[in-house]
């Protein structure tokens, strides 16, 4: 018997079994750290070593509010697909604009935008999806919230007694159409979900 071969088929195998345990350590760690790691995506908490997992907070959540959340997510998808039919987009300078505005009129309150939004438990793309939705809606919608001069006029003349003594149609113009064009909104808004509801194809799979 070739001694020398005996001995480089031992060296192999030697060298084999350890490449195999060396792959093992390294997979045993990687499912352990992957597990460290990802430990927020199925346990939320331990209370007392108890764990509490993700799908409960989910469930409990669903008891909670799941039908309003479904279907504001019915009704957010309902609006951007009709959007797309119209053609109708919001550029970003225009979500930027909105942004700026509503940082400048929480700022004159003494907070930040970043406060002011985690009083309301929201992020700032949540923010900036809420503004979206808001301008797309107005865009669709645009024909039905259209405010005339005569409205205008008519609105200043009934309610002067909610302007400053002296106030002048000229300058307080603004603030009535803006205030008559989110009013006209409000009506038509509901009107016109209720329609694409009524003519959409809507199949729910979990009721709450």
């Amino acid at each position: 018997m070739n001694i020398k071969k005996l001995k480089k088929q031992f060296l192999s195998n030697i060298n084999s079994f350890d490449k195999k345990k060396a792959i093992l350590i390294a997979a045993v760690l990687g499912v352990a750290a992957l597990g460290y790691l990802g430990r927020g995506l199925f346990v939320v908490a331990l209370v007392n070593g108890t764990p509490i997992s993700r799908l409960a907070v989910v469930r409990e959540l669903e008891k909670q509010g799941g039908s309003e959340t479904l279907d504001n997510l019915v009704v957010k998808s309902l609006i951007f697909q009709e959007a797309r039919k119209k053609g109708v987009t919001v550029s970003q300078e225009e979500l930027d604009q909105e942004l700026s505005r509503i940082n400048d009129i929480v700022s004159k309150q003494g907070m930040t935008l970043d406060e002011a939004l985690a009083l309301q438990n929201q992020s700032k793309n949540d923010l900036i999806e809420q503004i979206k939705i808001q301008k797309t809606v107005e865009r669709i919608l645009a024909d039905k919230i259209a405010v005339t001069e005569e409205e205008v006029n008519d609105y200043f003349d009934k309610n002067k007694e909610l302007f400053d003594d002296g106030a002048k149609l000229e300058d307080v113009s603004g603030e009535i159409r803006n205030q008559l064009a989110q009013t006209k909104l409000s009506s038509a808004y509901q009107s016109w979900i209720t329609d694409l509801k009524a003519s959409a194809s809507i199949n729910y799979f979990v009721t709450f």
